[in-house]
């Protein structure tokens, strides 16, 4: 494949930032619910989200050059990712998770000064109030759960976990991943351990789900918290990047130690391929945590594998799980 050799790809990198204001404006807007919903002429797209007939014109044209609309006979149609993900009231709406990270949005514009020592990380935002106050806790799982839930249902369809009978959700969050799996399987039971403010919020979506009687928390880090005993499959999703080498070494160790004879631990974790190509998300989020302040490693496949097998689990399995985002490992406690 030839590499190109002109400057539009150069300049579309640098000029990213358009492309993300411009699907947060149409997710804000409810641009994609509005044309789901009927209006599918420019006039009506205006008038139904509240703006002049040019800049409803200006807007749709952007969102038309990234295909996240088509164009034909003076209509307009949602694309079938944004159908599915960006039509509010519908179940796989993520619009809350998309047009988060304003802090983030500003932080990523001069990253070089923190790179090089110059100035110093921002504090962790929305991350780091959410370890401190509920309200902040409840506001960050609101924005993770929909897309949450989405992905622990995909995990309940893909891994069977009829054998098993209590999962201990690492780092759980909202719970959605328990939420989805427990919904799934009737007999199975599950944990939730996270920050204590984290908890508590996840409390109010285990009862919404109907939840509560299978469903417990476990207020604790993951660092310096005991594990509750009895787990026979274990979870950690979506919060590698938050932890050094040794830190996740702790983690596993603890995980092994903790888990019943023949257990499981699935890892569905932000990992690097192993000659370093990509994924391109992973490397963001591995990035971003040193631009507030963390102490998080970038770590390859053949890295997660070895340090689960440092902490005493065997027969690594290595799948995709998210597409250029989580990659699923699972191993296994001896009996």
């Amino acid at each position: 494949m030839s590499q190109p050799t002109g400057s539009l790809r150069l300049q579309n990198l640098a000029h990213a930032f358009k492309q993300a204001g411009a699907l947060k404006a149409a997710i804000k807007l409810d641009l994609f619910t509005a044309v789901a919903h009927g209006a599918t002429e420019i006039s009506q797209i205006a008038e139904d989200i509240g703006l002049s007939r040019q800049n409803a014109q200006k807007l749709a044209d952007i969102c038309s050059s990234l295909g996240l609309l088509e164009y034909k006979d003076g209509l307009y149609s949602n694309a079938p990712d944004v159908e599915r993900h960006l039509v509010k009231g519908e179940r796989g709406y993520l619009g809350p998770w998309l047009t988060t990270g304003e802090e983030a949005f500003r932080l990523w514009s001069d990253i070089a000064p923190i790179l090089k020592g110059d100035k110093p990380p921002v504090a962790k935002g929305t991350y780091e109030q959410a370890w401190k106050d509920v309200e902040a806790a409840s506001r960050m799982n609101r924005g993770t759960y929909n897309i949450g839930i989405g992905a622990g249902y995909r995990l309940a369809r893909s891994f069977d976990f009829s054998p098993y009978s209590l999962l201990l959700d690492l780092g759980g969050g909202s719970g959605a991943y328990s939420i989805a799996i427990a919904s799934a399987y009737p007999k199975m039971k599950a944990v939730v351990m996270d920050y204590p403010t984290v908890c508590t919020s996840a409390e109010e979506f285990i009862a919404e789900a109907g939840l509560s009687e299978r469903i417990t928390t476990h207020p604790g880090d993951l660092l310096t918290v005991g594990f509750p005993p009895g787990a026979d499959v274990m979870l950690m999703s979506s919060n590698m990047p938050n932890f050094s080498t040794s830190g996740l070494a702790t983690v596993y160790r603890k995980a092994f130690d903790a888990m019943e004879k023949g257990g499981t631990i699935i890892i569905l974790g932000e990992a690097m391929h192993d000659d370093r190509s990509g994924p391109l998300e992973p490397a963001y989020y591995h990035l971003e945590d040193t631009l507030v302040g963390g102490w998080g490693e970038t770590r390859t496949i053949s890295e997660v594998c070895q340090l689960l097998e440092e902490a005493g689990f065997t027969d690594c399995e290595v799948s995709e799980f998210a597409p250029g985002l989580l990659t699923r490992f699972t191993a296994y406690k001896p009996k």
